[in-house]
């Protein structure tokens, strides 16, 4: 009977927190939807104009496996997750927020459009903290003005700091509370205003989703909600707006092409992943076509979804250096303060963003989007790979290894102290090598050689170290 019991309240407790988080997930959204012929551009829009000196996401890559900007130069994402800055923030709050991430090397924010209590916003009719709907009377296609204005200078405020947005329109937190479009064609006209609305946003990529578990009898032929979420986005292809897009779904560990309603849909894949990020990010780089394998969401500081030990800067850091070693052109990081809890102003300067920095900078300096994931350089000491979804990330310990073509750079991330054997013929010669602290950035040079140790214990008192040849 105790056994009994303890089901039915597990289940029962499941039942709340879907009906709770996702139950909008499973919405039932009528008819079929058509373009907007009558609205059509001729030819597609001139891109949208960028400030001087930023480096936006503006496309992919001619390999499929990173960002470009405006000029098709390679743009490394270093992103934060502020999901609820369009509606807990004021103007003047947003751009001390913006201010600050510009100064700590961030390029590219996570944001919804629309706000619910699920995705921090202060109440589900999508209300800004000051009241200010986004919509009529709940009406998607009537639109509140000065919402949309404040939302539209907080995004171009972005873009004059260098910061691209990956930009919810619809998620699955809104689905269902403030977005309740009454048929499939509201959604692709509402993806029409939006994109009308944001043509002359630069740096902008699309996304939907959002910790998103569709709800459909046949994935493949998805549910109302998935072909409400795409015609949103057809209705922003309507306007002649070809920026990349994708979706985010669920955790522990997911990624965009994993749902065959969505695999061939996404210009690239959001990866997410509570467990070390190396699993998820190798699965969704080796996929064909080659699209970029961003790791997009993963534990946030002083957060554990997992209901493991708080995200320490050691996770974050692990997160980061993981995924960038195996095939990721960026990664996002996150703090408790997505939502922008009281006091948000006063842990702007969280340790974990910093030594994620570190993480960064040592990849930003060499050739990053030349470099491949290896699994010829590191011989042995790599450590076991672990693949459930229910590792926390400080309990791996592989090493990972991505290196160029040509073998004239790489960088082997250690999560522990070991000793490394290399296979030195996958380099181009015996050339300039360092152990980074990825804690603190401090390096030190070492002759690179067969058998290499890990230098101890690092500044932040944990094993993790960064094994960089090449240029830098």
């Amino acid at each position: 009977m105790a056994t009994t019991a303890v089901v039915a309240l597990a289940v029962a407790g499941a039942a709340w927190w879907w009906d709770r988080e996702h139950q909008g997930q499973a919405s039932r959204i009528g008819g079929t939807a058509g373009p907007v012929a009558a609205e059509l551009p001729a030819t597609p829009p001139p891109a949208p104009e960028t400030p001087d000196g930023a480096h936006l996401v503006a496309g992919v890559g001619p390999d499929g496996r990173y960002f470009v900007d405006q000029d098709g130069a390679p743009v490394l994402v270093r992103g934060d997750s502020p999901w609820s800055l369009l509606v807990d923030l004021s103007p003047e709050e947003a751009l001390t927020y913006l201010d600050d991430r510009q100064g700590r090397g961030v390029n590219a924010l996570i944001v919804s459009l629309l706000g619910a209590t699920a995705n921090g916003g202060p109440s589900d009719d999508g209300a800004t903290a000051d009241g200010l709907l986004p919509f009529v009377d709940g009406d998607v296609l009537s639109w509140v003005p000065e919402y949309w204005d404040r939302a539209h200078a907080t995004l171009a405020a972005a873009a004059e700091r260098g910061m691209s947005v990956f930009l919810y329109p619809v998620d699955g937190w809104t689905v269902g509370r403030a977005f309740l479009p009454s048929s499939q064609q509201e959604c692709r006209t509402y993806g029409e205003r939006v994109g009308t609305w944001a043509a002359d946003l630069p740096g902008v990529v699309w996304m939907t989703g959002g910790d998103y578990f569709p709800a459909a009898d046949d994935p493949a032929a998805g549910s109302d909600v998935d072909r409400c979420f795409d015609q949103v986005v057809q209705g922003i292809r309507d306007t002649g707006d070809h920026r990349p897009f994708s979706i985010q779904l669920g955790y522990p560990r997911s990624v965009s092409t994993d749902d065959p309603y969505w695999a061939s849909r996404v210009d690239f894949t959001f990866v997410y992943s509570y467990p070390p990020a190396y699993d998820a990010v190798r699965q969704a780089y080796d996929r064909e076509p080659a699209v970029p394998a961003l790791f997009a969401e993963g534990g946030y500081e002083g957060e554990n979804n997992d209901g493991g030990p708080p995200t320490s800067p050691e996770s974050l850091r692990r997160q980061a250096a993981w995924a960038l070693t195996s095939g990721s052109p960026g990664d996002f990081y996150g703090s408790d303060d997505w939502e922008f809890l009281d006091g948000w102003q006063g842990r702007l300067d969280a340790p974990g963003l910093r030594q994620v920095g570190v993480v960064r900078d040592v990849v930003e300096a060499l050739p990053w989007w030349e470099l491949h994931p290896s699994d010829d350089l590191v011989i042995s000491g790599a450590g076991a790979a672990r693949t459930g979804d229910t590792t926390d990330v400080l309990d791996g310990d592989r090493a990972t290894a991505a290196a160029t073509a040509d073998g004239r750079a790489a960088v082997v991330y250690v999560p522990t102290e070991r000793v490394l054997g290399l296979d030195l013929a996958v380099l181009a010669s015996a050339g300039r090598a360092r152990w980074v602290d990825p804690s603190s950035g401090a390096a030190t040079p070492v002759a690179l050689t067969e058998r290499m140790r890990t230098p101890g214990r690092n500044a932040d008192g944990a094993g993790d170290w960064l094994l960089v040849i090449g240029p830098g």
